[in-house]
């Protein structure tokens, strides 16, 4: 997932689509770059440095590779930690709504200048105007040069901003504060909200932030300063104004220009010397040199899930959970992960988290009497299932009270057929007519935009913040999906329970006694939507905890979706001319091969 998405709804991020659109390497890749130095080493980035925009709302942003040309101003990492980087001090003032951020001194441009609030500020105050009602901020305050409040129109969870400290588009240095100064001024001074769109659309034509200009006019802040490029790569020194040169011993960088068959064969040839994933992500198993190895691995925060939805041509199948049940009995894990073409482990509780997020914010004694799904098939519990909801097998196929075959229809983005495939097959295989539907990710994209008219889809579950809350939201892919606020607001209003969008239920009855599989006892109900926008204003340790655990306890027992796999991550590189010291969990983090260079863990080997 691009860093983008993990801080923006669904509805954002279609509109923001076309800033985001990464430029393909086309073909054009040019020869092997020779001189890289002793004091050198090499990653490898996928778009053509003419093509690099630096402009956030236009075409063609460095979204991966931001994780090594700038800085964030905290960090998270998959343990559920978090560092504070550019950031000394901040404070919530619930009576306010109001969380003043204090940033470090120590941090610089390339070209020199101090880092300070005023970057954050009017980058920010753009994205404030540009979004309009919108925007959780209310106003923006440069209390000083180095200090930036924001006051927000609603009042927030203290747990939650902790993690938001880095504002719009989350925790990067994203932009020199020059360069978005002239247009906030231009947008506080607009008539309307209308008139602030045509400036942002004068914008992203008129601003472009060129890799030229970034490298000309020092608009980076990261480690490693940018001073030249062509059609093959990114070059890059040692910037030694930065706080960690001192711990850095390598003195050259360089971005390989490198994707899909050409970045297999560029690690093969050791042209690319380490990179974010695993090894046998990139190259064929036993094809990599032997220099090559997995430096660390560690689980993801992301999951994969099966998704179900309540509005497609079998909801009235769906909508029962009997049937969603039978289908996590029926699934194979163990298989699925075998078979998936990323490195991954079944996901052995549907907790609704992964293992490590439940270990750290769910309570043992709570989980160990959650209803129990197998990691292998059990089809002899999912035909009891389907039988108890009505359901009859006739000979090979399941069909309903009707005599309807129980037929689903699965859609999902091209680059998820080999998850699919393996889960599709079990379907079919314990009776299941699949109607198996693979999207070009544009065309999926486009058809999931204002609803969802499918059954089942494959899609991440998580957040680069491993805190339950961001497994849970309602406006995110990778939560629990029920659409835009405003859209629930008024299908509750009008008296409905299910979302609009998918289908979905948003008011539910859970038993009060964790662990019963039905509602045949005492239960209560728990309004969805109402519970996230609790969560997200609430300021009591003990009120998080019980959010998080009936929002857990839910998804055990109506099953909205299957947590399939944890995908598995984590840095390669090459073991015979460096040296990569794993001691920390700097590693552990959204590009952490990148951090691990940044922060000075890979030397040249004696």
């Amino acid at each position: 997932m691009d860093s983008a998405e993990e801080f923006l709804t669904r509805r954002q991020m279609l509109a923001a689509s076309s800033a985001m659109v990464a430029a393909g390497v086309a073909g054009c890749m040019g020869g092997e770059k020779e001189g890289r130095g002793e004091g050198g080493i090499s990653s490898w980035q996928p778009t053509i440095p003419d093509e690099i925009n630096f402009n956030s709302w236009a075409t063609g942003y460095p979204w991966s590779q931001s994780w090594m040309l700038l800085e964030p101003v905290q960090r998270f990492y998959a343990d559920g930690s978090m560092t504070l980087e550019q950031i000394s001090d901040w404070e919530y003032d619930p009576d306010e709504q109001a969380v003043t951020v204090e940033f470090e001194e120590g941090w610089y441009w390339w070209n020199g200048d101090q880092v300070t609030a005023e970057d954050k500020y009017w980058y920010e105050e753009c994205a404030r105007l540009f979004q309009g009602d919108g925007s959780d901020i209310e106003e923006l305050i440069l209390e000083d040069e180095m200090t930036l409040t924001r006051v927000y129109k609603e009042p927030q969870n203290p747990e939650l901003v902790q993690y938001q400290l880095g504002g719009y588009l989350g925790e990067m240095q994203r932009v020199h504060r020059d360069k978005f100064k002239p247009w906030a001024e231009e947008l506080q001074d607009a008539a309307d909200h209308d008139e602030r769109l045509e400036i942002q659309e004068e914008m992203a034509e008129e601003m472009p932030l060129h890799i030229s200009t970034v490298m000309d006019e020092g608009l980076g802040n990261g480690p490693f300063e940018i001073v030249d490029y062509d059609t093959e790569g990114i070059y890059c020194e040692l910037f030694e104004d930065h706080p960690y040169a001192d711990e850095i011993e390598i003195d050259e960088f360089e971005f390989v220009l490198a994707q899909d068959d050409a970045l297999a064969q560029r690690i093969q040839g050791g042209v690319v010397d380490f990179g974010f994933g695993l090894l046998q992500q990139w190259v064929g198993e036993g094809t990599a040199p032997n220099s090559m190895d997995n430096i660390t691995v560690y689980n993801d925060t992301f999951m994969r899930k099966l998704e179900f939805f309540g509005q497609g041509p079998g909801a009235e199948h769906l909508r029962r959970r009997e049937v969603r049940r039978a289908i996590a009995h029926v699934l194979n894990l163990e298989h699925i992960s075998t078979n998936y073409n990323t490195e991954s482990v079944p996901r052995e509780a549907q907790t609704g988290l992964p293992s490590a997020v439940t270990e750290n914010w769910l309570d043992d004694s709570y989980v160990e009497s959650y209803i129990d799904y197998p990691v292998q098939d059990d089809e002899e519990r999912a035909t009891e299932l389907m039988e108890q909801a009505g359901y009859e097998l006739r000979g090979d196929e399941w069909v309903d009270e009707d005599g309807d075959l129980v037929s689903l229809q699965l859609v999902l983005p091209d680059f998820r057929t080999n998850l699919a495939r393996t889960i599709s097959d079990q379907l079919i295989n314990f009776g299941f007519e699949i109607d198996f539907n693979v999207l070009e990710s544009a065309t999926y994209n486009d058809r999931k935009s204002n609803n969802v008219d499918f059954d089942l889809t494959i899609e991440n579950h998580g957040g680069q913040i491993a805190h339950p809350f961001y497994y849970f939201r309602h406006n995110h892919t990778a939560g629990n999906e029920l659409g835009e606020t405003v859209d629930i607001e008024q299908a509750l209003d009008a008296g409905e329970t299910r979302s609009p969008y998918n289908g979905r239920e948003i008011v539910v009855e859970v038993p009060t006694e964790v662990g019963q599989e039905d509602l045949s006892g005492s239960t209560e109900e728990v309004n969805l939507f109402e519970l996230d926008q609790e969560w997200r204003s609430v300021n009591d340790e003990q009120r998080n905890q019980e959010i998080a655990e009936t929002f857990s306890w839910y998804w055990n027992f109506h099953l909205p979706g299957v947590n399939l796999v944890e995908v598995q991550t984590g840095t390669f590189g090459n073991t015979q001319d460096y040296d990569f010291n794993t001691e920390t969990n700097d590693w552990e983090a959204y590009r952490g091969a990148y951090r691990g260079l940044k922060r000075g863990h890979i030397s040249p080997s004696d």
